[in-house]
């Protein structure tokens, strides 16, 4: 009589021992986001219009411009003098430069 095949349990059996066989909800375990709170605050137009963003090492200013076609201000702070002249450059002579601190 042969012995029962058993299911294993770290997902080898499907070819890949790094992907489980369990579907899951979010791509990142760690950071879970939760809409329903306010995550998403600057989707609602109305909200974003009113709302002062404070960033905390904005870097060479890729995400500081996206908030600051929707923010009301924004107030960047970085400690490399070169990358706050960065992000000070990349605004220079648009709209948006007087709504950035």
């Amino acid at each position: 009589m042969p012995k029962a095949m058993k299911q294993k349990r770290n997902g080898a059996a499907n070819g890949n021992p790094y992907t489980s066989s369990k579907p899951t909800k979010s791509s990142n375990p760690i950071f879970k986001m939760n809409t329903d709170l306010g995550q998403h605050v600057l989707k609602n137009p109305g909200v974003a219009q009113a709302i002062i963003v404070l960033e905390v090492g904005p870097g060479s200013g890729n995400l500081t411009v996206k908030i600051l076609e929707k923010a009301k201000k924004v107030i960047a702070v970085e400690l490399d003098p070169r990358m706050a002249a960065e992000v000070t450059k990349r605004v220079q002579g648009k709209p948006e430069a007087k709504r950035l601190e």
